[in-house]
């Protein structure tokens, strides 16, 4: 048994109940496409627990399989708190400005700031590569799902 292993599958189960008693909240009358608003929290609150369940069994049964012994331990290495700063900023500044900028604009500076947090220093790239994966996105939500995101609220679209 690796115990730094069950406690990550632990740790997943509880994250798992956290989503199952928050479905509670959400009200199930219909939404979008004859959805209810909790399908989507239910399927990854299933799927958080699967994972859990998963992951304990194989911290049990001696660890995590295919993983270098080297690596089967908890890293000692410090964490890397500027990148966290930076993806923490990137969310933030996401949820501050897709009001204003847009879903598509909010979630490209999103994408610029978690790449800088995981140390890219390619800004353009990053933009582009934002924009490419954003702009997809918008469009199946506005054009396939019927959600209207904001485009650019602050030019009126």
């Amino acid at each position: 048994m690796k115990p730094s292993h069950v406690a990550i599958g632990v740790a997943v189960l509880a994250l798992s109940l956290f989503f199952f008693v928050g479905l509670s909240g959400i009200s199930g009358e219909e939404g979008y496409a004859g959805l209810s608003p909790r399908f989507v929290p239910t399927l990854v609150a299933v799927g958080l627990a699967v994972c859990g369940a998963l992951l304990t069994w194989q911290g049990v049964r001696g660890g995590f399989r295919n993983m270098p012994e080297e690596d089967a331990e908890l890293p000692n290495a410090p964490h890397n708190f500027k990148g966290f700063l930076w993806v923490a900023a990137g969310l933030v500044l996401n949820m501050a400005l897709i009001g204003t900028l847009g879903f598509v604009f909010s979630s490209t500076l999103l994408m610029v700031c978690v790449a800088r947090g995981y140390g890219s220093r390619r800004i353009v790239r990053d933009l582009i590569v934002g924009l490419c994966i954003t702009v997809p996105m918008w469009a199946l939500f506005e054009f396939l799902l019927g959600i209207n995101l904001p485009l650019l609220p602050i030019a009126g679209f």
